[in-house]
């Protein structure tokens, strides 16, 4: 039998099926001081491809050749999963038959599958491994083939040398527990989180949708949580409130901007990309909502922002087509999850050290996902970020226009400017004689001048009526006002006012032009302002 390199399995129209760790604790008796704390490990299957083998295009079948009358030949192989039972399904041929003086007699010939149980289990040194259990010969037609078991026992030894060389380590989940948990334990107290750790054991692993689970727990001891300190939060010291807020979302912003940029440059798929760009903004946008409102809130807002973007990520990334990536990087994605998961377990088991927003558990998940030699930011900034918008298909930054002239506001308030009806001009002003009306913008021949350019493709659309005597109607009025005026900031609520006024004139006076039913009317007067 020639070496072959193990590769990644996958079956057509599976994904990543699931997370590497999974972690939602559940607090439970051990002593009546203890709290044990129990989660599932969560292997997906496409992280056990190495237990199938897919030929190279430079490679042929596998084969074992023991004379003239043993031969097998593997072409194939793959994970499948049945009746919540995990086979290692082989496609190949064999011949098996009695050889004597140099003759092969009545050989058995086979072209089919052979179905393979494995039984997973885990070893002493925490690897998952796996056991074959019974064999299932199938014809080329997919039919049972009972009659060739003999044939299974050509086949097993060959199967069985590939899982014995297999072996998963679960071991992740405790070094990240230790590395979190090392950073907000006093040095007098490293024995006893030694202790801690020591007592993190492994069920027995079982096979569902999502991959191999074995479910794991932890001991937390008496008066054990009470002696942890906050991890590395010193730029948060002292702060309460809206500030600590601020803090928490520019980490949570800065941690979801490192975590699309490094998916961003690798992930080519459009629509994941789109699905990362709508996180991105969506997750921007609720964090305005949070500093906007002041509460009070049913739960912690910003820990709930996190939960839901990170709800959203996972989905993502399971998304991803194992087949179109390498395998170092499907293991860092399932890497990824399992230190963001294990981030937010020891954080319901912790809360008061709030580690799910702590530099130290944020840093520790972005590096999982951080390729060899990255060194990804947490820093957060104002500024225009560049990469961005050329992941993301956007042109880039204009460059500054540089700075005009100042326009120092004027001591006198000029109406003719402002177009403010409420404006009234200084006392010692010479109003305007009769003779220099024609010069002014209220006629209708040239008020359409002053009009501001969205008005002017208004007055395209909906046509303004022009009052047959001198004396202008409402719209005008606004619209004079509304001309050249830029409100401050004192003065929005007047001119958002305004806006709304002249919209529902315009609107009364389309609808007088038109006959549309009069059960359309409402409808139509509240859309009119969000189509303006």
């Amino acid at each position: 039998m020639s070496a072959v390199l193990a590769r990644v399995s996958h079956a057509a129209g599976w994904s990543l099926l699931g997370v590497l760790v999974l972690l939602w604790p559940a607090a439970v008796a051990g002593t009546l001081a203890d709290t044990e704390l129990k989660f599932s490990l969560t292997i997906p299957y496409a992280l056990l491809g190495d237990l199938a083998w897919q030929p190279r295009a430079d490679e042929g079948p596998a084969e074992f050749v023991d004379g003239s009358c043993r031969r097998l030949r593997i072409e194939s192989s793959r994970l499948e999963l049945r009746d919540d039972k995990l086979y290692l399904v082989s496609r190949g041929e064999a011949r098996l038959g009695v050889s004597l003086f140099g003759f092969c007699i009545k050989p058995i010939n086979w072209h089919g599958d052979v179905d393979v149980l494995l039984e997973p289990y885990i070893d002493a040194e925490w690897q998952l491994r796996f056991r074959l259990g019974s064999t299932e010969l199938r014809d080329a037609q997919g039919k049972p083939a009972t009659l060739l078991n003999l044939i299974g026992g050509l086949i097993r030894p060959f199967i069985n040398r590939r899982a014995e060389l297999f072996g998963f380590d679960l071991g992740a989940p405790r070094e990240q527990i230790a590395e979190l948990l090392s950073k907000v334990v006093e040095p007098a107290d490293q024995a006893e989180l030694q202790s801690v750790l020591a007592s993190l054991r492994l069920g027995r692993p079982r096979v569902d949708r999502r991959g191999v689970l074995v479910e794991a727990q932890l001991t937390l001891p008496e008066g054990f949580a009470d002696g942890l300190l906050p991890p590395g939060q010193a730029d948060a010291a002292g702060l309460a409130g809206t500030e600590l807020t601020q803090l928490q979302l520019e980490r949570l912003d800065a941690f979801i901007v490192a975590v699309v940029k490094l998916l961003g440059g690798e992930i080519t798929d459009p629509v994941l990309r789109q699905q990362l760009l709508a996180l991105l903004l969506e997750s921007r946008y609720r964090l305005v909502d949070i500093l906007t409102d002041y509460g009070p809130f049913e739960e912690e807002p910003v820990r709930s922002l996190f939960v839901s973007d990170w709800e959203r990520l996972r989905k993502l990334l399971l998304a991803v087509d194992p087949g179109t990536i390498t395998h170092a990087r499907l293991l860092r994605y399932a890497t990824f999850l399992n230190a963001g998961d294990t981030l937010l377990a020891l954080d319901a088991a912790l809360p008061q050290l709030a580690l799910w927003i702590s530099r130290d558990g944020l840093r520790t998940a972005l590096h999982k996902l951080a390729p060899a030699g990255a060194e990804p930011s947490l820093d957060y900034g104002y500024a225009v970020d560049p990469a961005l918008r050329e992941l993301f298909g956007l042109p880039p930054e204009p460059p500054p226009v540089p700075p005009e002239e100042l326009i120092e506001e004027s001591d006198a308030i000029d109406c003719e400017e402002t177009y403010d009806i409420d404006c009234e001009p200084p006392a010692n002003e010479v109003p305007p004689t009769p003779g220099d009306e024609a010069d002014m913008p209220d006629t209708p021949d040239n008020s359409a001048l002053h009009l501001p350019f969205w008005a002017r493709l208004l007055d395209l659309l909906v046509p303004t009526a022009e009052a047959a005597t001198a004396v202008p109607d409402r719209v005008t009025e606004l619209q004079r006002a509304l001309g050249r005026r830029l409100p401050r900031r004192d003065d929005l609520t007047n001119y958002t006012a305004q806006i709304a006024e002249l919209l529902q004139a315009i609107g009364q006076q389309e609808l007088a032009t038109r006959s549309l039913d009069e059960a359309h009317n409402s409808v139509f007067l509240n859309l009119l302002p969000a189509t303006a």
